[in-house]
């Protein structure tokens, strides 16, 4: 194992590029005449938010404080060389418990997520015993990207598990939402005897394919296993089915252009601030159940996305969505997930299989279900998924850990 020499790391935005970002914001050019109409948010973030938050932006929002915030974690670059895709420069939080047996966990976050995703929930974490890693992934943030194509989730997850051997934690636990889950399913399959216990907020599965039909619900992402008509599902798992087809009717359309066209959305969002902004917000206030956003959180969420530049994490739908879409898993591997494997299920998450299914691909000893909360569960309801991760960690993960 090579130990890896990582540098501490503050967020520091140059005054340059701020003063650009003022000047692009004062000189925004919104869509006027009926764009309004008697639509709602089903159409699209509205020109009367957009403006409200703009003025915010301009008169209210301060990023140095945000900025102060930001750097207010302990924060870290480091660089991991993963064969003929070259070095990488990773940034990451890193956090230590004071316990003595502390519990090394990374947690990855997902789009249109970023590493903060960890922050409501890393001071339960570190209370209860556990040394938090909460990497950028891979093109996300802070942390850079490769010049080839062709890097799948499976490379990121090599490039996050070289990540904590390197940090000296040989034996680690991993939870992820979104890609991070994705990529969090990867480390497990390549990683089995170095990781030893799996959280999820959503599942990624082998039976997955392309616009299946699943008659219960309607047009949906998912294929149901071949004996789903077997199945009794709670009703809990009735309406996760539901919200999958609602997402994949109306709400899954940015997916299809990040992974056919991510270079030339890139230029557009790369540009124009409030066309970052437009995009974020609308998946943000979509995808949650009815979490009251901040414009500070918005605006903070989508500069993480917009100052770096956000093409490199469209990327990941380029090369990534098609496995989703087939549940193909890391060369080499075994479908079926043996580690403990935990699943905090929320009722909004728009992308949650019933257990049943789930436990065609991981073995699932726990099987949390909450009535409120939706795709971004460390933001919403920090106090569960803190609570579920806690919990499920130190009653599953392997004894040989300590």
């Amino acid at each position: 194992m090579r130990l890896l020499d990582p540098k501490p790391f503050k967020v520091d935005i140059a005054k340059e590029e701020l003063e650009l970002l003022k000047k692009k914001l004062q000189l925004v050019r919104l869509p006027t005449g009926n764009v309004e109409s008697n639509w709602g948010e089903d159409n699209g973030i509205t020109v009367g938010f957009i403006q409200e938050t703009i003025k915010y932006w301009l008169e209210e929002y301060d990023w140095e404080f945000e900025q102060r915030k930001l750097n207010g974690f302990l924060q870290f670059k480091t660089k991991i060389e993963l064969e003929e895709w070259g070095i990488f420069d990773i940034h990451f939080i890193h956090e230590l418990s004071e316990a003595e047996d502390g519990i090394p966990l990374i947690y990855l976050h997902g789009w249109p997520g970023n590493f903060t995703e960890v922050t409501k929930i890393l001071e339960p974490l570190r209370s209860a015993g556990y040394h938090v890693v909460a990497p950028s992934l891979p093109g996300f943030g802070f942390s850079s990207y490769t010049t080839k194509q062709g890097f799948k989730n499976w490379h990121a997850a090599e490039l996050l598990h070289r990540l904590m051997t390197g940090l000296g934690y040989e034996q680690y636990v991993v939870a992820g939402g979104d890609w991070g889950a994705m990529i969090a399913s990867s480390m497990v399959r390549l990683h089995t005897e170095n990781i030893r216990a799996v959280h999820l907020t959503n599942v990624s599965l082998s039976v997955l394919t392309k616009w299946s039909i699943d008659l219960r619900c309607c047009q949906v992402f998912v294929k149901p296993p071949e004996d789903s008509n077997k199945l009794e599902y709670s009703d809990f798992e009735e309406r996760s089915l539901e919200m999958m087809g609602w997402f994949q009717k109306g709400q899954a359309g940015y997916g299809q252009i990040q992974s056919t066209k991510p270079r030339t959305l890139g230029f557009a969002m790369h540009d124009s601030p409030v066309g970052m902004l437009a995009w974020m917000a609308d998946k943000l206030r979509m995808w949650s159940d009815g979490y009251p956003w901040t414009k500070d959180e918005m605006i903070t969420w989508t500069l993480l996305h917009y100052l770096p530049g956000p093409t490199t994490a469209f990327q990941m739908y380029f090369e990534n969505l098609s496995l989703a879409a087939s549940g193909e898993v890391p060369p080499g591997t075994e479908r079926f997930v043996k580690v403990p494997t935990g699943v905090s299920a929320f009722a909004k998450e728009v992308f949650m299989v019933p257990r049943s299914w789930a436990e065609k691909d991981f073995n699932i000893v726990e099987w949390q279900q909450h009535p409120r909360g939706g795709h971004f569960p460390g933001y919403e309801q920090p106090q569960e998924l803190s609570s579920d991760m806690i919990s499920f960690f130190k009653t599953h993960r392997k004894p040989s850990m300590v």
